[in-house]
């Protein structure tokens, strides 16, 4: 896709007729989505999710849009409206509520998720506020009403929004799938959308995810199968990892240790404090009987246990990690058990995922499917599913969301097989602002700033992008520290500069590389204008430029070049 053009007035208050979407995350990538609509009496967030680091950023804990379109407009920032509780919706919130603390609008099982983060957080939680099922919530000062209306997905509670604005009604559908036969018996609120549809719907911003999966994504229920034939076939323990927010999912799995005659072992806090929260919204059924405590799991034998853990992405610190490095007591995977791995890889997670499976093989456990079934169903629609709704709302305007800027060319492909033509689908991505008229007008005018904030848990305040660039070059590539010693008096070098390495692909102990590198260093201080050598910034620039060119040009590495200049102590 061509290089928008910058906005030019993105921080100017919107016209009196206009009305902006905005996404400043979660377009042409998984993860981090957050839509900002903005019009001359409102302005508000359609989720705020986070997205997780990969292994180029290291020392990284969770990524998180820049919010610096909001910034001209920071005192008129109205409500945050969250769609489901995932974290790539909602993730952000802890830091994003830290700087505008306004009302959050959700459903129960969301909301509840939220309240926990806010609370480590130490951040109001009377700032949420419940919205049932179809339930509608006047925005500020009321131009523009949100309703809820439900979605399945792989997560209770999940939702549409229906935002009934000056504009027409605009339908975002958050994450969802059409299934026939939800676990909860709550079905997708089609009925509704097609009510909207009737009236006429202005846009449709729908989710891409699985645009490229022909057909209908299975139902949550034949997961029952494969689950089931794993408590019929081990022996052993059965371990089960899933995401803990698969409540649906871990309920097949409490139905199945009931029938089987089997205890339940929790293992993992996200998992423990969901299935709470579940039980206390009823959203869950576990006999309290059913559970056993960690600590107490080597009193039954091994075909009375099956144990739920986290971990299903190869996280380092989640439940099964710690159960493949032996670290539970009492709770061993040995030759006869099973580990069934009941979810999907996400997207740079295979290697990690491959890891843990070798680990448990080598504890001697069995981790094949063969001859199992089905044990995990997406939670998002495929391809039929995404032209039934759009067939259900007949937008005037489509917009895909939600994915790779190849999901969202799909989506905008199916949506012209269906009879939309290119001028009423609108590609967007990351920062691009679409504007809808009162006279039917849609343009876009260009793209905003946007980009990613990158956060360190006990830090803060952001990580500065170059701050990770210079961990990957040290994770690749090592440091070399220059350090030269000068006379204050008379701003020669006062000794030959010494060089030390770490990590890097000639040792510091290799005194001739270590010697070409003092000469290139010596060099380029000598050699440095009066001017430069009394700026402190300057002179190691100097340095810094001179050292580099000669390590690439002898070894064809880029490390991290760190010149250090001290004073020689006088007499």
């Amino acid at each position: 896709m061509p290089v928008a053009p910058e906005f030019e007035a993105w921080a100017e208050a919107p016209a009196a007729d206009e009305l902006r979407l905005i996404p400043i995350g979660g377009l042409g990538e998984f993860g981090m989505n957050a839509l900002v609509v903005h019009s001359a009496r409102s302005l508000f967030l359609v989720d705020c999710g986070q997205l997780f680091p990969s292994d180029d950023q290291p020392g990284i804990d969770s990524i998180v849009p820049d919010f610096a379109y909001l910034e001209p407009f920071a005192d008129q920032l109205q409500a945050v409206l969250l769609t489901h509780g995932h974290e790539d919706h909602l993730g952000a919130l802890p830091y994003f509520l830290r700087r505008w603390p306004v009302p959050v609008y959700g459903t129960a099982f969301t909301l509840g998720l939220l309240e926990g983060k806010l609370r480590e957080h130490d951040l109001d939680t009377e700032l949420l506020h419940v919205v049932p099922d179809y339930g509608r919530v006047k925005v500020g000062d009321g131009e523009i009403e949100a309703e809820w209306i439900p979605v399945t997905h792989s997560i209770p509670d999940a939702c549409a929004l229906a935002l009934h604005t000056p504009q027409g009604v605009l339908v975002h559908s958050g994450d969802f799938k059409l299934d026939p036969d939800p676990l909860d018996g709550r079905h997708t609120g089609l009925e509704r959308l097609r009510a909207l549809g009737d009236a006429g719907v202005r846009l449709l911003m729908a989710d891409s995810t699985n645009v490229g999966r022909p057909g209908r994504s299975p139902s949550e229920a034949v997961c029952r199968e494969g689950l089931e034939a794993a408590f019929e076939q081990t022996k052993g323990r059965l371990f089960i990892t899933t995401f803990s927010s698969n409540i649906h999912r871990l309920q097949t799995v409490v139905d199945l240790a009931y029938e089987f005659r089997r205890q339940v072992v929790l293992l993992g806090r996200s998992l423990e404090r969901n299935l709470a929260l579940a039980r206390a919204l009823k959203r869950l059924d576990l006999p309290d009987d059913l559970l056993v405590d960690v600590k107490d799991a080597h009193l039954y034998r091994k075909d009375e246990l099956v144990v739920l853990c986290t971990g299903s992405q190869g996280e380092p610190m989640s439940g099964l990690a710690r159960l493949l490095r032996r670290e539970v007591k009492g709770l061993p995977m040995e030759p006869g058990d099973r580990l069934v791995v009941s979810a999907r890889a996400i997207p740079g997670n295979e290697v990690a995922i491959s890891r843990m499976l070798d680990a448990a093989e080598r504890l001697g456990a069995e981790t094949s499917k063969d001859g199992l079934g089905p044990v995990h169903a997406s939670g998002h629609g495929s391809r039929e599913e995404l032209a039934d709704l759009i067939r259900a709302v007949r937008p005037t305007q489509m917009v895909p969301v939600h994915g790779t800027y190849r999901n969202l060319r799909a989506h905008s492909a199916l949506a012209g097989s269906l009879g939309w033509s290119p001028e009423r689908i609108s590609l967007l991505d990351g920062g691009l602002c679409l504007r809808l008229f009162l006279d039917g007008r849609v343009d876009m005018p260009g793209a905003v700033p946007v980009g990613k904030c990158f956060v360190h848990e006990g830090v803060d305040h952001m990580v500065d992008a170059r701050v990770v660039q210079d961990r990957l070059i040290l994770q690749e590539d090592g440091v070399v520290f220059a350090t030269l010693l000068v006379d204050p008096k008379t701003g020669d070098l006062a000794a030959a500069p010494t060089i030390l390495s770490r990590g890097f692909v000639v040792l510091s102990d290799d005194e001739a590389y270590a010697e070409l590198l003092a000469g290139v260093a010596r060099k380029a201080y000598e050699e440095a204008p009066p001017e430069v050598r009394r700026n402190d910034e300057a002179i190691r620039d100097t340095l810094r430029l001179a050292l580099r060119r000669i390590i690439r040009k002898t070894t064809q590495t880029r490390p991290l070049v760190i010149p250090v200049i001290l004073d020689a102590p006088t007499a």
